[in-house]
C-alpha cells in the first residue's frame, strides 16, 4: 500500500542539557582522603528460565518452585505461564500476579510443616511462607521503601487435583528476593512535558519488568503523569490514543524504534508531535549510551517527526560559597572569588540559596527572616520573608524563593516581591524543616514533622502563568527507612541528597530515590565517611554531593568519596 506522500522518516530527538555537565573536580594534592562505598549503576539484561512442576512434587516444594517461577517471569519469554502451571485451573485464569511487586530482603522459603500433618491422609494443606518486605511495586511500577520492615506471613492453600498437588488460593503479586530485583525489573525513567514549557521534560521513575520494559514504558507514557506530578506537568497525547502493535519492536543494539499509535495521534500538531517523540525518544535512551531514534507511526503510515530540542532538569551553575562575609564559586574543586560583592553587616547568615538562573542570592538571616542581597543598591539586603524558625531557602528557576510559613504552610517570594503562602491538604498540622525545589522547578522536596517522625515527600508544583506557584499536587513520599532527615537537596534526575541528625547529634548523609534508585535496586543509601557534617549541598549534574561540617570544612563527595576543598567557610549552596 502506497503511503501518503507527506510521510517521511522521522529525525533525530535533540536532547540538550541532560547529563555530562561540567568538568571533573581537581583531585587536591594534599589533605586527608576518605574512601566510602559507591554503587555502580547496571542495568543487564539477562533472562532466567522458570521450570514447571515436576511430577510427584510434595506441597512444600511446590510452593518453592512457583516462587521461583514467579521471580523468573520478569524476564522470562513465557512471561507468567510457567508458574500458573503450580495453580489451580480456576485460580490460574483469577490471580492477578502484576498486582503488585513485593521486594523481599531473604529468599522466600516455606516453613516446616505441622508434625502431625500426614499428607497421605489428606488433600488440603496450608503452606506459610515468611518474608521481610523492604518495598513494594504497584501494578504502574511506582516503586515505595517500606519505613520499617517486618517480616510477615504469606499464605499459600495446596489442594490435591488427581495425584498432584496445586495451590489453590494465594495473594495476588509476586515476592521478588532484593538479589533479583534490580536484574528482573529495570528503572525506568518516563518523560512528561512541564505544564510551564512543553520543551523541558520532567522525569518519572518506575520499574518495570525487563522482558518488555518499552513497551510498558510507551503504554505508561500513553496513561499521563501521576497523581503526584498533575498540573505540574501535562501530557500532548490525544485522549484515547494507544499503541497499535502489541509491542515495542526493540534491540538492545537498534538505533531506532518505530511506535505504532492508533489514529488519534495523527490529529496532533507538528510541534507536539516532535515533543512527544522526544518524550519516547528520552525514555528509550537512557542506559543505552546513545540516543535512540524514535519512528511515529498513525495505523500503518509514518509520521513526519520534526526535531526537538528538549531540556531535562539540569543544575548548570557552579556551587557557591560565603566564607568570611565574601562570595565565592566552587571551580574545578577550589575557590574563585565571586563577581556579585555582598555587605552582611548586622546579617547573621545561617543558611544561602541562588536561582538556577543566577538572580536572587539570598539567606537566612538568623532563623526568623530572608533577604535578598541581589536587590542590595547601598542600603543593605532586603528582607523579604519573614516567620519563626524558617527553613533555609530555595530559589526556583523563575527567581520565586521558598521557605517554610506557619503549620501545614509554604512562603513565597515571588520574583515580583509578592508573598504568596501555599497549604497542601497533606501538610496539615505539620512544621516544614526543609524545602528543596528541583532545577526545572516542577518539583518540590518537603521534609516535615509528623507524629511518627519526620518525613520526606515529593510533590509537583502548580503555576499560574506568570509561573507564580498557586498549589502543590499530591504528595509522594520517599526515603522511609530513612530517619531523622533534617534536610534534602536534589541530588540527580529524580535523587535526593539527605542529611539526617539524632539524639546524640551524630549526622549522617544519605541518597534516596524519588521513585527508588536504580543504582541500589531502589534501596537508599547511606553515604559513610562523615559524622559531622553541618550543612549539605547538592545539585543535579556530575559534580557530587558538598557539605560543610561543623569545622567549617567544605568537603566534595564523588562516588563515595569525600575530599577536602577549603577551610572556614560558613555556608555553601548549589542553585536552587
Amino acid at each position: 500500500m502506497r503511503r501518503p506522500g507527506n510521510a517521511a522518516a522521522a529525525a533525530v530527538v535533540a536532547l540538550v542539557g541532560v547529563l555530562g555537565l561540567g568538568a571533573c573536580a581537581q583531585i587536591p594534592t594534599s589533605g586527608p582522603v576518605r574512601v566510602g562505598n559507591a554503587p555502580v549503576e547496571t542495568q543487564v539484561d539477562i533472562a532466567l528460565l522458570p521450570q514447571g512442576p515436576v511430577p510427584g512434587t510434595d506441597p512444600q516444594t511446590l510452593v518453592s518452585g512457583f516462587l521461583q517461577a514467579t521471580a523468573a517471569a520478569a524476564t522470562s519469554p513465557k512471561e507468567f505461564q510457567t508458574a500458573k502451571e503450580f495453580l489451580t485451573t480456576d485460580v490460574a485464569q483469577t490471580w492477578e500476579p502484576e498486582e503488585a511487586v513485593r521486594v523481599v530482603r531473604e529468599e522466600p522459603m516455606p516453613e516446616p510443616f505441622e508434625d502431625e500433618i500426614e499428607l497421605g491422609s489428606t488433600d488440603t494443606v496450608e503452606i506459610v511462607v515468611r518474608a521481610t518486605t523492604i518495598a513494594t511495586v504497584d501494578s504502574v511500577g511506582a516503586y515505595t521503601e517500606a519505613g520499617s520492615p517486618r517480616e510477615a506471613p504469606y499464605k499459600f492453600t495446596v489442594v490435591k487435583v488427581g495425584d498432584e498437588w496445586r495451590i489453590s488460593a494465594l495473594d495476588n503479586g509476586v515476592l521478588v528476593p532484593a538479589n533479583l530485583f534490580s536484574s528482573s525489573y529495570r528503572a525506568t525513567r518516563l518523560y512528561f512535558p512541564s505544564a510551564s514549557d512543553i520543551k523541558t521534560l520532567v522525569p518519572d521513575l518506575r520499574w518495570f519488568p525487563r522482558r518488555a520494559w518499552q513497551t510498558v514504558a510507551v503504554k505508561e507514557i500513553l496513561a499521563g503523569p501521576p497523581e503526584w506530578l498533575q498540573g505540574a506537568t501535562q501530557t500532548l497525547v490525544p485522549e484515547g490514543t494507544r499503541l497499535q502493535s502489541p509491542s515495542v519492536p526493540g534491540r538492545n543494539d537498534a538505533d531506532s524504534v518505530a511506535i505504532r499509535l492508533s489514529e488519534q495521534i495523527s490529529s496532533v500538531q507538528a510541534a507536539q508531535r516532535a515533543v512527544i517523540a522526544a518524550q519516547f525518544s528520552a525514555t528509550l535512551s537512557e542506559g543505552a549510551g546513545r540516543v535512540i531514534q524514535v519512528e511515529l507511526y498513525s495505523d500503518q503510515s509514518r509520521l513526519s517527526v520534526d526535531a526537538a530540542e528538549v531540556d531535562l532538569p539540569a543544575t548548570i551553575a557552579q556551587a557557591i560559597v560565603l566564607k568570611d562575609g565574601d562570595l565565592y564559586r566552587v571551580e574545578d574543586g577550589r575557590l574563585v572569588e565571586h563577581d556579585m560583592s555582598v555587605d552582611l553587616s548586622g546579617i547573621d547568615p545561617t543558611a544561602l540559596a541562588v536561582s538556577p538562573s543566577t538572580t536572587p542570592t539570598v539567606v537566612r538571616d538568623g532563623t526568623d527572616q530572608i533577604v535578598n542581597l541581589s536587590l542590595d543598591e547601598g542600603e543593605g539586603p532586603v528582607p523579604i520573608l519573614e516567620g519563626t524558625d524558617l527553613a533555609a531557602p530555595s530559589v526556583d528557576k523563575f527567581g520565586n524563593t521558598w521557605t517554610s510559613g506557619g503549620q501545614g504552610e509554604l512562603q513565597v517570594s515571588t520574583d515580583t516581591l509578592d508573598v504568596v503562602k501555599i497549604e497542601p491538604e497533606w501538610l496539615s498540622g505539620r512544621r516544614v524543616v526543609s524545602v528543596s525545589v528541583s532545577p526545572e522547578g516542577a518539583r518540590i522536596a518537603v521534609v516535615s514533622e509528623t507524629p511518627s517522625g519526620r518525613q520526606v515527600q515529593v510533590a509537583g508544583v502548580v503555576r499560574d502563568a506568570q509561573h507564580t506557584p498557586v498549589s502543590l499536587a499530591p504528595a509522594l513520599t520517599v526515603a522511609a527507612p530513612v530517619a531523622d532527615t533534617v534536610d534534602a537537596r536534589w541530588g540527580g534526575l529524580t535523587t535526593l541528597a539527605l542529611l539526617t541528625r539524632d539524639s546524640e547529634d551524630t549526622t549522617t548523609v544519605w541518597t534516596s530515590g524519588v521513585g527508588g534508585q536504580a543504582s541500589t535496586g531502589g534501596q537508599s543509601r547511606q553515604v559513610p565517611g562523615l559524622a559531622d557534617v553541618e550543612q549539605i549541598a547538592a545539585g543535579v549534574n556530575d559534580h557530587g554531593i558538598l557539605v560543610v561540617t561543623r569545622e567549617g570544612d567544605l568537603e566534595h563527595e564523588e562516588t563515595g568519596v569525600w575530599q577536602p576543598i577549603a577551610e572556614d567557610v560558613d555556608l555553601a549552596s548549589y542553585p536552587g
